[in-house]
């Protein structure tokens, strides 16, 4: 029967096969090639994913302490390299790899980890034009964030002194390699923000990538970005770009390059000063004879030449004026006169009391005028007016044409 043999628990069976696979030193620091699929980044900060190529596939995991160190973000589908042990999880009953350096393959973590930052940046819109200020035309102070031991700084003050324009240097040493990098160069920048320079210029000397790695991380991109002042990166040589390039508000080539972009050039801007005196001379002598010869050409004119005249000829119309203006007035008034006087007589005519100074009277009630026999009545009292009074009298008869009594 199965029990008369020796038997083995779960645990017991998982224990040995862990002695034999974590004890064989071929499965301890072991570099392994594979894609990485069903990658998570868990809350805890641990990597959870399983490495495989077009036959098998293993587990594995990365934890925070390790991972913490990576620069390039991993990704599904991603070619990489895993170094680490191979262990048994016991719980689970699986053997898994236990990672502690991983590197993306055909490319460097650096370059991957450069191509990934700039790409998300970009996304957020970091990298945008119209974000960018302006540089100050007419720097009076120049911030400088740079070693002070460099060749860098050298380069920039050699170039200043020779373009020749009063400017005052702020220098805010600042590491610009390795780890104490990020933290010095943040400080730096906040020192200048506080003390108001006009432009800040970034710069240190050519290195390799690692060297300049200080310039792409994602902290010191954030903080030139964010700067309230305009801040120029000068870093490395000519054909090197960082992250930091990108994100301040323009780029110099070289620290030289640099000095050049930021101070302007005192003698070509006398020179220039020179050349624009001279066109202004010149245009006012020409504004100016210009102006003589339109004088003189109107001093000939004879309205100019007998300027009293000027004068005498308004004066003339203006007595012509008043005189045609009284004659239409005159007669203006005597056709207003004359209608006058025509409605007058007319007034004169139509009035009741010049009837009857021709003899006429008029008979009255007291309902008023008489106008028809027929108003009347037999005994009937009325009040006859004349021209130069009324009297009362009694109606004794009526007769007429058209009376009917």
């Amino acid at each position: 029967m199965l029990t008369e043999t020796r038997t083995l628990t779960v645990s017991q069976l998982t224990e040995l096969i862990t002695r034999t696979i974590q004890g064989n030193p071929e499965l301890s620091d072991v570099i392994v090639a594979g894609e990485l699929s069903n990658f998570v980044h868990h809350s805890s900060g641990h990597m959870y994913f399983t490495l495989k190529d077009e036959n098998c596939s293993i587990k594995g995991v990365m934890f925070e302490s390790r991972n913490r160190r990576l620069l390039f973000a991993p990704q599904n589908g991603q070619q990489v390299y895993v170094r680490g042990d191979v262990v048994v999880y016991k719980k689970g009953g699986n053997y898994q790899l236990n990672v502690y350096a991983m590197e993306p393959a055909g490319q460097g973590a650096l370059a991957l980890a450069f191509a990934q930052l700039k790409e998300r940046l970009a996304r957020e819109g970091l990298f945008a034009e119209e974000r960018k200020l302006p540089l100050p035309r007419f720097p009076n102070r120049v911030g400088l964030v740079t070693s002070p031991q460099g060749a860098a700084l050298q380069d920039f003050l050699i170039t200043a002194k020779q373009l020749g324009w009063p400017v005052t240097f702020v220098l805010a040493p600042a590491i610009v390699q390795g780890e104490q990098g990020v933290p010095s160069v943040l400080a730096a920048l906040e020192r200048l923000i506080a003390q108001q320079v006009d432009v800040i210029v970034v710069t240190r000397g050519g290195g390799s990538l690692e060297e300049l790695w200080v310039f792409n991380e994602e902290a010191v991109a954030r903080a030139v970005a964010a700067c309230p002042i305009p801040v120029v990166s000068a870093v490395g040589h000519e054909t090197d770009f960082t992250i930091c390039d990108f994100a301040a508000d323009a780029r110099a080539a070289t620290p030289t390059a640099a000095a050049r972009l930021v101070l302007p050039d005192a003698a070509a801007l006398l020179r220039d000063l020179s050349r624009l005196r001279r066109h202004l001379a010149a245009a006012l002598s020409g504004l100016l004879e210009a102006r003589r010869a339109r004088l003189d050409h109107l001093a000939r004119r004879a309205p100019l030449a007998r300027p009293l005249q000027l004068l005498l000829q308004p004066r003339q119309n203006l007595d012509h004026t008043a005189y045609k203006f009284k004659a239409v007035y005159a007669r203006l008034l005597e056709q207003r006169r004359a209608e006058l006087s025509a409605l007058a007589a007319r007034l004169v005519d139509l009035n009741p009391l010049a009837v009857l100074e021709r003899g006429f009277s008029v008979v009255r009630t007291e309902k008023g005028i008489i106008k028809s026999v027929k108003q009347l009545t037999v005994g009937q009292p009325v009040t006859v007016q004349f021209r130069d009074g009324t009297a009362e009298a009694v109606i004794k008869a009526l007769g007429g044409e058209n009376w009917q009594k």
